[in-house]
């Protein structure tokens, strides 16, 4: 028997209009199963990952991993430890802790950590620590301006599988649980849950290579801490890390907080030399732009060039651009000096912090942050805005370097 059928135009748009219809029928039925309990089809199921798997192959290959970071260094492991056990553990569980049936009934059901992050690269796990999954309970990271807080993560899930639990509940719920006082509760969880990773002495948690792994919030003044905990607690200021915490806690207890840390003392460092009448002829040679003459590797510091006068030839030319940063400004950039307005001095400002006693990198990261226009905060942080702006990525790390270098004389 032959068929006579034409395949028209009209004829296909009325097939698809037909096929729409059919689906809006179906889902208008109510019939479709959307309950959890019963799960996919086998067949559903191994599409839905086939899909996501190649996605994130696919769209992670743009991803590259910033120049001399090492996934493997304690204090950036450490620094995204505090995050897990609050953000992931509660699903993906954890070294030690038992998966929680109400994560497992979730479908899909969230996996155990520990033996699947090999199945990705480390782009394919900053791809999905950053951008999260559809469909799947999978957020993406809270703050999508900070890459180097995901890079921090991605590090922390490297080392987790040979993570043993008493490791893991050294790094990720290691701090100190406070005393408990009588109607004091909240408070006492609060400070609990900022000792994970700042120590309830402020100075950070770590030993060793890890133990600058967080900034220093000791002796800091209590107002710049207050209203840096209320910039995280109303989303003014972006980070994976800090938000979720500052917003589990009304501002009251976010004041204490504040207090409480304003009252532990600042770490000993070398002192600070007071700032020179007039400039000091430095000992290589600079620029108006705050430039050095030199060569491209510094004691295995790479300096990219910043101007025609190139990176500085040492370490030590690499301080002392910083010295002067910090202690003297850079006029012709606009830039004063750091230590006008953050040395440890009661006149200076209270809604500015001290960076006296803080690790070099963070230092580092911050500036970075107001450079690229990523950075919010206080009322105050505009100023900061434009100073960053003003200045080259070498000068950056030459004030970082020198900071860094005040905690370990």
């Amino acid at each position: 028997m032959r068929i006579n059928f034409v395949l028209t135009w009209k004829k296909m748009l009325a097939t698809l209009l037909g096929a729409a219809v059919l689906v809006l029928l179906v889902g208008w039925s109510g019939l479709v199963s959307i309950s959890a309990a019963s799960g996919h089809f086998a067949p559903v199921r191994w599409f839905l990952g086939w899909t996501m798997e190649n996605a994130v192959r696919r769209q992670s290959m743009p991803v590259d991993r910033p120049a001399g970071l090492d996934l493997s260094d304690p204090a950036l492991v450490l620094r995204a430890a505090g995050h897990f056990a609050t953000g992931c553990a509660p699903c993906h569980a954890a070294p030690g802790i038992a998966q929680s049936p109400v994560a497992q009934a979730m479908t899909p059901a969230p996996p155990r950590l520990e033996g699947r992050v090999e199945d990705w690269d480390d782009r394919a796990l900053f791809w999905i620590v950053r951008h999260g999954i559809k469909y799947s309970g999978m957020p993406a990271w809270p703050a999508q301006n900070r890459d180097d807080e995901v890079w921090a993560q991605v590090a922390f899930l490297r080392a987790l599988p040979d993570m043993s639990a008493e490791t893991y509940a050294e790094m990720a719920l290691g701090g100190l649980r406070p005393p408990q006082l009588p109607g004091d509760a909240i408070f006492s969880d609060a400070l609990e849950d900022c000792a994970r990773c700042h120590g309830t002495d402020g100075l950070g948690r770590g030993e060793g290579r890890a133990k600058e792994a967080f900034p220093v919030i000791a002796g800091q003044p209590e107002t710049y801490l207050y209203e840096i905990l209320l910039a995280f607690h109303e989303g003014r200021r972006e980070s994976g890390f800090m938000e979720p915490p500052a917003r589990r806690y009304a501002p009251e207890t976010l004041r204490r907080l504040a207090a409480h840390y304003a009252q532990q003392p600042a770490p000993d460092i070398a002192p600070v030399p007071p700032r020179p009448e007039g400039p000091l002829p430095p000992r290589v040679g600079q620029d108006e732009a705050g430039t050095l003459d030199g060569l491209e590797t510094a004691a295995g510091f790479e300096v990219p060039p910043a101007a025609p006068g190139g990176p500085p030839a040492s370490r030590e030319a690499l301080l002392d651009l910083g010295r002067r940063i910090a202690m003297e400004g850079l006029h012709a950039r606009k830039v004063p000096s750091c230590q006008s307005c953050h040395a440890r001095d009661e006149r200076r400002n209270p809604n500015y912090p001290y960076l006296p006693g803080q690790p070099g990198w963070y230092v580092e990261e911050q500036l970075l942050l107001w450079r690229e226009g990523a950075r919010g905060g206080t009322g105050w942080s505009h100023v900061m805005t434009e100073i960053a702006q003003n200045l080259t990525r070498q000068q950056i790390e030459a004030v970082s370097l020198w900071y860094d270098h005040l905690r370990e004389q």
